[in-house]
């Protein structure tokens, strides 16, 4: 979870989580806010699953070169076609290019 400004009128101090803290206070006992803001434990709970989610996405898919829509290989050859109606690309994993007889005698089944 990033940073965050302390919602209370007249303070704005930011804010950083520590990490595997359930609650963030604002404290202005030492001059950097005014006491007044708490997290959403829910809330954030939720924005961890999230970005774990978006990472796991970035690591084990390519987009589709035309609608960049994320694309998961399991398995097979190098030839991908985009899951998305209205695209159906048919692209090559390995070089990212529209599948075309080259892709297909140069790196058909690449690791």
């Amino acid at each position: 979870m990033g940073g965050v400004l302390c919602p209370h009128p007249g303070c704005g101090a930011g804010l950083v989580p520590e990490e595997g803290q359930r609650k963030v206070t604002c404290e202005g006992g030492n001059g950097l806010g005014c006491g007044a803001y708490g997290v959403d434990e829910r809330a954030a709970e939720q924005a961890r699953w999230e970005e774990a989610s978006k990472d796991i996405i970035k690591k084990t898919t390519k987009p589709c070169p035309r609608c960049h829509v994320p694309v998961e290989k399991n398995g097979g050859c190098m030839h991908m076609k985009c899951p998305q109606p209205q695209c159906r690309l048919e692209w090559c994993w390995n070089c990212g290019c529209e599948w075309n007889r080259a892709c297909m005698g140069d790196h058909w089944f690449d690791v």
